[in-house]
């Protein structure tokens, strides 16, 4: 969106009624109407009517039949964050069962030289960490050739870096350090073909997540 500033009003309007929703000033499962909003926020019903559109797009509203523009519940709670890490068990399963069964080359160079990247970093934020999380996942399901299983991983993380709740932020960073670690070794098992410990250490990764935000 356009800063402040310089921004025009459909952004404007995005950007205050997102302000709101963020805000709890709009509640989850509120209905918003447009003749009120605009009267609200003293814009035309046009820059409004806009902003709905993009805001639902966004996943911070959704459209009901016969209730209209309704505030989603889109917060990424330890519940659906725990669900969103059960899938991704899955999609990562299932790309080394498909390196495995069809004799698929698997180079640990790449994650090699990510993790390096990172530990140069002084001070990782968590937004960091997520987007290298992002990476490493990025560069393994790349091996399953199923785009759904990138659409399905991006996202994820397109969806807790815009709705997650502090606490899933706090298992990202809290536990990166760890998690690097068996990246980099899920890595070196595939590479070695050594597909039951990569499996084993895969299923580390997401009981470490799911323990850890339920401490």
């Amino acid at each position: 969106m356009n800063k402040p500033g310089n921004e025009t009003l459909e952004s404007k309007a995005y950007r205050m009624i997102k302000e709101k929703i963020q805000r709890g000033e709009f509640q989850v499962g509120q209905r918003l109407i447009e003749a009120d909003v605009s009267r609200e926020l003293e814009l035309s019903r046009t820059p409004v009517r806009k902003a709905f559109a993009m805001l639902t797009v966004d996943g911070y509203l959704e459209f009901e039949d016969y209730k209209g523009v309704i505030v989603k519940n889109c917060a990424i709670t330890k519940e659906r964050y725990i669900e969103m890490l059960d899938i991704m068990e899955l999609l990562l399963i299932g790309t080394i069962d498909k390196i495995e069964a069809k004799s698929l080359i698997f180079s640990n160079r790449r994650v090699l030289e990510k993790a390096t990247d990172f530990l140069k970093l002084e001070e990782a934020t968590e937004r960091q960490c997520m987007e290298y999380q992002r990476w490493f996942l990025n560069e393994i399901l790349s091996y399953a050739k199923n785009e759904y299983y990138l659409q399905v991983v991006n996202q994820f993380y397109d969806d807790l870096l815009e709705f997650g709740e502090p606490d899933v932020f706090q298992s990202a960073t809290k536990l990166f350090d760890k998690t690097l670690d068996n990246y980099v070794a899920c890595g070196r098992c595939m590479e070695a073909r050594d597909y039951v410990e990569a499996r084993a250490i895969v299923k580390q990764i997401i009981n470490d997540r799911i323990l850890f935000i339920f401490r």
